[in-house]
C-alpha cells in the first residue's frame, strides 16, 4: 500500500513539473529562455575538465618530421612497460632491438604529476608527400590547462630525452637511394676498416685526420665567414687503391651515417634536390665512380675537340646521363653540391670518388665543391709495411728491401698486394715469398712490354713504310708491265724480330 503512494506521489510530482515546464515556454520570451540555456551549460561544462589533443605526423608534406622521430624514441623505452602489444624490430648488424606500438595503442606517460596519454594512429591518405599510402601519427591527449608547460617543458624534455636515447643506442647507419627520392635505411654501418688498418702514406694519413677534426669543430667559424658547415672530397687514382676503405675509415673515425647516393636511380634534378633535403645531420653523402654515373665529362676536353667555345659554370644545365632513364643534369649535381640548398642538413660531408679525374668537368672540382682532392695511388713501402702488419703480423723482414726495391720499378695497388698475403697468415714468410714472387713476374712482363713497344714502329715510320710500299708496288706494277718478275722480299729482319720474341718468353 505504502509503495502504491509512492507511486502515485511520483506520478504527480511529475504532472506538476510538466505544467510548470509549458507555462514557463508560454510565459518566458523565447530569447530570455535562449540565455538561460546557454549560461545553465556553460556553468556545467566548466565543472568538466577541458583536454587538447595534438596530431604529430610522420611527414610534414614532403619531408620527415623530426618531432615524430623524437617521440618515436621516447615513447619506446616507455612502451614495453605500458603496452600489451608492441612492435619488435632489429636493423642487420644491428647489436640492440627497439619496441614500438602498433596502431590504436595508448600509453600514459606522467611527467611532474601531470597525465598525458599518446596513442599511436593510421589513417589513409593521398598526399604526394606519403605517395597514397598509409600515413603514421601520434596523438597526445592532456588537460588544455597544461597547455603552455607543454610547449615549453615536456616538449623540450621529450627532444632532449630522444637525443640521449640516440647518442647511447648510436650506431652508424648506411642508406640508399633504392625509391626515387627517398631513402631506404639498409643496416647499422659496421665496416671494420679505420685509419690503424688502412694501408695509406702515414703523411696523407695524418693530413686527411688533421682536416677531418678541423672540419668537425669549426661550427662556429663557417657561420662567421658565410659558408655552409660541409665540406667537399674527391678521391681519385687507379682501381683497387683504397677509396672505398678510406670512406669507410672516415665515417668510423667521425662516427657519421653514410648515404650511397646512386645517381642513376635519380629521376631527375627536383628528386636529387629532395634527397638532399632528407640527409640528416653527421652524415657522408658518397657517391662512388661518379665519372660513370653521368655525362661530366670535361667541357673543354670537348670543345677543343670540337672546336667550340668554352662554357661558363653558369652555363652547365644540359649535360644528359648515358644510361637514359635518369634525367640529372650536371647542372642539378653542382646546386646539389654547393647550391642554395645545400645547407640545409648542417654538419656534411660531400665525398665522390673517380679512376679518372681527368674526365671530370673542372667546375664539379673546384674549391667549394670538391675542397681537398686526396689522390689514392700505388703501393708504396709505407703503405705495403701496413699490410704486412695486419695480414701477416710482421713489421720488418728479410725481403722488405728486395720488395723496396722492385716497388721503384712496378706498379701494384694495395688491392693486389692484399691478395698475395691473404692466405699466409700462419706462414709470413710464405706470404713474403709469394709477395716477391709476384712483383717479379709484373717486373718481368714489363720489361717484355717495353721491347715490344720499342721493336714496334712509330707512327712516323709507319707512315714512311707505306709511302716506301706504295713506291714498291709502283715499281712491281711497271716491272710486271715489261714482263719482269718481282724481287724476293728480305724477311731476314722480320724473322730477327720473332727470334728475339721467342727467347725473351
Amino acid at each position: 500500500m505504502d509503495v502504491l503512494m509512492d507511486w502515485k506521489s511520483m506520478g504527480s510530482l511529475y504532472a506538476s513539473l510538466m505544467f510548470m515546464r509549458t507555462a514557463l515556454r508560454d510565459l518566458i520570451p523565447p530569447e530570455l529562455h535562449k540565455a538561460a540555456r546557454s549560461v545553465f551549460f556553460y556553468f556545467f561544462s566548466n565543472l568538466q575538465t577541458k583536454t587538447v589533443t595534438v596530431h604529430i605526423k610522420e611527414f610534414v608534406g614532403r619531408y620527415d618530421n623530426d618531432i615524430f622521430k623524437s617521440v618515436q624514441r621516447y615513447l619506446s623505452s616507455k612502451c614495453f612497460t605500458s603496452s600489451q602489444y608492441l612492435t619488435l624490430s632489429k636493423l642487420k648488424n644491428s647489436k640492440n632491438h627497439t619496441y614500438t606500438m602498433i596502431p590504436n595503442q595508448s600509453i600514459v606517460d606522467i611527467f611532474e604529476g601531470i597525465k598525458f596519454t599518446w596513442s599511436f594512429r593510421t589513417e589513409d591518405s593521398g598526399d604526394s608527400g606519403s605517395n597514397g599510402k598509409s600515413t603514421n601519427y601520434f596523438e597526445l591527449c592532456f588537460e588544455e590547462k597544461y597547455k603552455e608547460f607543454v610547449n615549453s617543458s615536456y616538449l623540450i624534455r621529450i627532444a632532449e630525452e630522444a637525443k640521449l636515447i640516440k647518442s647511447k643506442s648510436k650506431g652508424k647507419k648506411l642508406y640508399t637511394n633504392q625509391s626515387g627520392d627517398r631513402w631506404t635505411m639498409i643496416s647499422q654501418f659496421s665496416h671494420p676498416s679505420t685509419f690503424d688498418t688502412i694501408a695509406l702514406d702515414p703523411v696523407l694519413k695524418q693530413d686527411i685526420q688533421d682536416d677531418l677534426k678541423k672540419f668537425v669543430s669549426r661550427k662556429e667559424f663557417y657561420t662567421r665567414v658565410g659558408k655552409a658547415w660541409k665540406r667537399g672530397y674527391l678521391l681519385y687514382g687507379p682501381p683497387g687503391t683504397g677509396k672505398t676503405s678510406l670512406i669507410a675509415a672516415i665515417a668510423n673515425y667521425l662516427e657519421f651515417d653514410i648515404y650511397d647516393l646512386e645517381l642513376t636511380s635519380v629521376r631527375n634534378n627536383q628528386d636529387l634536390r629532395e634527397l638532399l633535403i632528407s640527409t640528416s645531420s653527421k652524415s657522408i653523402i658518397v657517391v662512388e665512380d661518379i665519372d660513370c654515373s653521368l655525362d661530366l665529362e670535361n667541357r673543354e676536353s670537348k670543345n677543343k675537340q670540337g672546336g667550340g667555345d668554352g662554357e661558363t659554370d653558369t652555363d652547365i644545365n644540359t649535360s644528359s646521363p648515358k644510361t637514359g632513364v635518369s634525367s640529372v643534369s650536371l647542372s642539378g649535381l653542382l646546386n646539389f653540391v654547393d647550391g642554395l640548398w645545400s645547407p640545409c642538413a648542417g654538419e656534411r660531408l660531400i665525398i665522390f670518388t673517380t679512376n679518372h679525374k681527368e674526365k671530370l668537368d673542372p667546375a664539379l672540382l673546384r674549391a667549394g665543391r670538391m675542397d681537398k682532392h686526396i689522390l689514392l695511388s700505388y703501393c708504396n713501402i709505407e703503405s705495403l709495411k701496413v699490410l704486412t702488419r695486419n695480414y701477416l703480423r710482421i713489421q720488418e723482414h728479410e725481403l722488405m728491401d728486395e720488395v723496396e726495391e722492385l716497388l721503384s720499378s712496378i706498379q701494384i695497388t694495395t688491392a693486389d698486394v692484399a691478395e698475395c698475403l691473404m692466405s699466409f697468415d700462419e706462414n709470413p714468410d710464405m706470404g713474403m715469398r709469394n709477395l716477391v714472387a709476384e712483383m717479379h713476374k709484373r717486373l718481368l712482363q714489363n720489361l717484355q712490354g717495353s721491347e715490344e713497344t720499342k721493336m714496334r714502329p712509330s707512327n712516323k715510320e709507319k707512315q714512311k713504310m707505306m709511302v716506301e710500299d706504295g713506291n714498291e708496288s709502283d715499281g712491281y706494277e711497271s716491272a710486271g708491265s715489261n714482263g719482269d718478275e718481282p724481287d724476293e722480299l728480305d724477311c731476314s729482319d722480320e724473322m730477327m724480330m720473332v727470334t728475339t720474341n721467342m727467347m725473351m718468353i
